[in-house]
């Protein structure tokens, strides 16, 4: 993966809109953060109204204007730039977005002297961008780590367990896993999933969350593990 800092450029789905595509992007990427979310209430016989917030946040769209690319290339480029996919951009290429690309909307094409078309592109984002190629961190039964994030993250883990009930507590939430064999079990924090081979397992508490900063992470009835922190910045 290679971007200049100071070349308008993206990565969509791990190819290089530049230097993959020959695309030439004319304006500067804009920077974006996501608002959160705020339902307004209004009470009869009071002024003004009240905002409630659960702390969530919105989507939004990221617009790249004024793309230009060969002729002879704009039918690959109209396949590539379809569907789901991380966005990785030129002015923050070490976090992604996971987006949906637009270009599946209307969109249209000015053919220039016959050499080149160009065109608009909008990517719908989800609110959170995530580190590229974020490393899960081992553990014994605990372990005191950082997250460098700026909101609350869920984490995922995997944990060799040395058999029957699991008890993992990150920071004051703790997850109770009930009769697990020794193979490892995936816990996953954003799904609410925790899988042992083939099957689900049951568990009783809370889901447990990776907040900014120093958290702290202790098991019992676990031999070994690692957690991936799915840090998540604004």
């Amino acid at each position: 993966m290679f971007m200049d800092a100071d070349t308008p450029n993206f990565i969509f789905k791990g190819i290089n809109a530049v230097m993959d595509m020959d695309c030439i992007i004319e304006t500067e990427l804009p920077e974006i953060s996501p608002n959160k979310r705020y339902e307004e209430i209004t009470v009869l016989g009071r002024s003004g109204s009240l905002h409630e917030t659960f702390d969530d946040y919105e989507p939004y769209n990221l617009e790249v204007e004024s793309v230009t690319i060969p002729y002879d290339r704009l039918r690959e480029v109209k396949q590539w730039l379809r569907g789901r996919g991380q966005l990785i951009t030129h002015n923050d290429y070490n976090t992604y977005r996971d987006v949906i690309c637009m270009m599946d909307s209307p969109t249209e094409f000015e053919n220039e002297w016959g050499y080149f078309y160009t065109f608009d592109l909008t990517f719908q984002c989800q609110p959170f961008k995530r580190k590229v190629n974020e490393q899960s961190l081992p553990f014994a039964t605990s372990l005191v780590f950082h997250d460098p994030g700026d909101e609350t993250a869920k984490p995922y883990l995997e944990l060799k367990p040395t058999g029957g009930n699991v008890k993992l507590t990150i920071n004051s939430t703790s997850l109770a896993i009930t009769n697990s064999s020794t193979e490892v079990i995936k816990v996953d924090c954003e799904h609410g999933k925790i899988i042992q081979g083939s099957k689900t397992l049951f568990s009783k508490g809370e889901w447990p969350l990776v907040r900014p900063g120093e958290n702290k992470l202790t098991t019992t009835g676990v031999s070994s593990g690692t957690i991936l922190r799915r840090s998540v910045y604004l």
